[in-house]
Parts: C-alpha cells; sequence; structure tokens
C-alpha cells in the first residue's frame, strides 16, 4: 500500500475529545484537588506556604490538563477545561453574591 492509497480522513467527533469531559476533568480536579490538600493539611502542621502551594495545586493541574489535551489532539477536551474553568468561577460569584445579598439586608 502506498502513501497515495491512503487517504487522509478528517478527525472524528470521539478524536477530538468531549466538551463534557473537559468540563467534568475541571470539576473533578478542583474538588478532588481540594480534598487531598485539606487532608493534607490536617495532617501537617498548617505551614503558610505549604498552605498556598496545595491550594494552587488543583488549579495548576487544570492548566496542566489543557495543554496535555491540546498536545495529544484533543482541543474540545482542552476547550471543555477552560469552559469548566468558567463555571467554576461563575459558581464562586453567584455564591459570594448571595452571601453579600443576605449579610446586606441583615442589619
Amino acid at each position: 500500500m502506498n502513501d497515495r492509497d491512503v487517504v487522509a480522513r478528517p478527525p472524528t467527533q470521539q478524536q477530538r475529545g468531549s466538551l463534557l469531559l473537559g468540563v467534568a476533568c475541571a470539576w473533578g480536579m478542583l474538588i478532588g484537588g481540594y480534598a487531598l490538600a485539606i487532608a493534607l493539611l490536617n495532617i501537617g502542621n498548617g505551614n503558610g506556604d505549604a498552605m498556598t502551594l496545595l491550594f494552587a495545586l488543583p488549579w495548576l493541574g487544570m492548566l496542566a490538563l489543557i495543554v496535555w489535551f491540546a498536545t495529544t489532539g484533543r482541543p474540545r477536551s482542552a476547550l471543555g477545561v477552560v469552559v469548566g474553568i468558567g463555571t467554576i468561577i461563575g459558581v464562586a460569584l453567584l455564591l459570594v453574591a448571595a452571601c453579600f445579598g443576605l449579610l446586606a439586608s441583615w442589619h
């Protein structure tokens, strides 16, 4: 079989990754990373530098996931992680706004 016999086909949707997989990976990385960070902080002595690093690791892990998905040819999954980060920030803003709303009316 020659190179001319092989027909170049565009990648299918499954080969490009899944948007939902990326969102789920972002939320899983956040929840699992913070659960692990809290467990490790309960074991340790609560050093300030260690706390900063432990609480930054899930976010750094999400950035690493974006790079890994993009380099392995799954751009939709990389985009899903970006969308997942956006939803995490959106949920955090809604929760903060709700708490400020409750506390503002509480005299």
